[in-house]
């Protein structure tokens, strides 16, 4: 989930909000947005709508011309069962 931290630090950064002043707008620890924020941080989806509501974002998903194929695993049913 590294890629939506470090976009909505970015973000964070080029609006010039510091982080002690977001949370507290948003409702959020400061030292779980810190974390959240971070290159290998994993903010909640709710944590991602308040910072981005709070910044005046709006966050839009658009249906690519063609889905990426799933690699799917076969099922335990399907597997080999080795031993026993």
């Amino acid at each position: 989930m590294g890629d939506i931290s470090r976009i909505l630090k970015s973000i964070v950064e080029r609006e010039k909000v510091s982080i002690r002043g977001l949370g507290r707008a948003i409702g959020v620890d400061h030292a779980s947005l810190i974390r959240s924020l971070r290159d290998e941080g994993n903010p909640e989806s709710r944590t991602v709508e308040k910072i981005l509501d709070y910044l005046g974002y709006d966050l839009k998903f658009t249906k690519r011309k063609e889905a990426k194929p799933i690699k799917s695993k076969p099922s335990r049913s399907r597997r080999k069962r080795g031993g026993k």
